[in-house]
């Protein structure tokens, strides 16, 4: 035990205080709350903006560089508030409307009939130019609110009518994909993320003892299981309080900011982060970040040399990246039975189970067993990683199969 400890504070005091550590940390420390600030900083800037328009007045639908001839009788008074008191922009008939273009008074001419269609006159079109399209829409509208005031009905009923939407409410016994997918598949990166750079980590540190011939003295005053457990709960325990703080970093940020969030945002947070999800999250993503850091060990014990690192940890990169693109999967049809196996598998389980704990309830016989695995094969590979670090001390050369070395790890060599 003492080895252990030993071993443990060494490799933790090692990690935490590197300089790119500390550089990593602060950095995300500060982007995230930097994020986390984002409503009040988009509040800062919308603070003096004027209101786009006051209650009760019209939106100007003028068409620029346009001429009318327009109807008389009631006709002519619906469209005077949209085309304007300039008398200069009406004409008498068509052809004066012709001879204003010829003359390049104006752009386009439109003639309105008392039935409100309309017939469009350009000198020269322009590819881009849709002005007949905008006086279309227009008196498209205008059409509507003519005939409801030839049902007795007022304009203000015309834009009740238009404005009225069927209300509905809906309600999730289980979990809303919809709203929990952003976030569950954010964290799931969160934590891809971690392994690999973990695992990364302490594969080199093994490698880099082997190559330097530190790992024969090491071995000789500590047991290999010393070493490999004291190691793989250095980086374990460093992951934690490095992207703990940054946790901590976006709660604190959050809750300074919560009250400017939109209602959507706070919807998704509190819809996602329910007790279910955050144990199933903590569990699997926890025991399967420590899996992993035992075959990163493992396989780091393996080579001679560090220039033969990433082709022997290949395999687990490999393996964990078939894991994310599971996951991904599983979001969409977490119910199939290939994300039911991946999130049961403990290789592949660390990142599709947290995925479909968030967006479907998933049966506890599931989890169970799932957990179960969990903790089997991490006590299975603690045990074969600690074999083959003993197997690694004593042999130097050329690479073997993977197979080989597990087979004479085994044996007891």
């Amino acid at each position: 035990m003492r080895d252990f400890i030993t071993v443990f504070n060494y490799e933790l005091k090692t990690q935490l205080f590197k300089k790119a550590a500390i550089f990593t940390t602060i950095i995300m420390m500060i982007v995230v709350l930097a994020v986390t600030f984002l409503p009040r900083i988009i509040a800062l800037f919308d603070s003096g903006n004027p209101e786009k328009s006051m209650e009760g007045e019209m939106p100007s639908q003028a068409i620029k560089g346009a001429g009318y001839v327009l109807p008389s009788g009631p006709e002519a008074a619906l469209l005077t508030p949209i085309l304007g008191e300039d008398e200069s922009l009406r004409y008498a008939d068509k052809a004066a409307l012709e001879q204003a273009l010829r003359d390049k008074a104006i752009e386009v001419g439109f003639i309105i009939q008392p039935d409100l269609s309309y017939e469009a006159l350009y000198l020269d079109r322009a590819l881009e130019d849709k002005r007949d399209s905008q006086l279309g829409n227009i008196l498209t509208q205008l059409k509507k609110q003519q005939l409801i005031t030839q049902k007795g009905l007022t304009p203000q009923d015309f834009v009740a009518i238009e404005e009225a939407q069927s209300q509905g409410t809906t309600t999730v016994l289980g979990r809303n994909s919809t709203n929990n997918y952003a976030l569950s598949f954010a964290l799931m990166v969160v934590i891809y993320m971690v392994v690999l750079l973990y695992g990364n980590g302490v594969s080199s540190i093994i490698a880099r003892e082997k190559d330097s011939r530190t790992m024969e003295i090491l071995i000789t005053s500590t047991r290999p299981s010393s070493l490999i457990l004291g190691k793989v709960a250095a980086a374990g325990v460093s992951a934690l309080l490095q992207f703990g703080m940054v946790v901590v970093a976006g709660i604190v940020g959050y809750q300074l900011n919560k009250s400017l969030y939109p209602e959507m945002v706070t919807t998704t947070l509190s819809g996602t982060l329910t007790s279910s999800y955050v144990w199933s999250y903590l569990f699997f993503s926890f025991f399967g970040f420590i899996l992993y850091l035992f075959l990163f060990a493992a396989l780091g014990s393996t080579v001679s040399k560090m220039e033969d690192l990433a082709s022997a940890t290949g395999i687990v990169q490999f393996l964990f990246i078939i894991g994310y693109i599971l996951a991904t999967f599983a979001a969409n049809m977490p119910a199939s039975t290939l994300s039911v196996v991946a999130s049961i598998i403990p290789f592949t389980s660390i990142m599709v189970m947290p995925l479909r704990s968030a967006v479907m309830t998933v049966p506890w016989s599931e989890l169970i067993l799932s957990g179960a695995l969990m903790l089997l094969f991490v006590a299975f590979f603690a045990f074969l990683s600690i074999k083959i670090y003993r197997w690694g001390s004593l042999n130097y050369g050329n690479k073997t199969r993977l197979s080989r070395i597990v087979k004479e790890a085994l044996r007891g060599h």
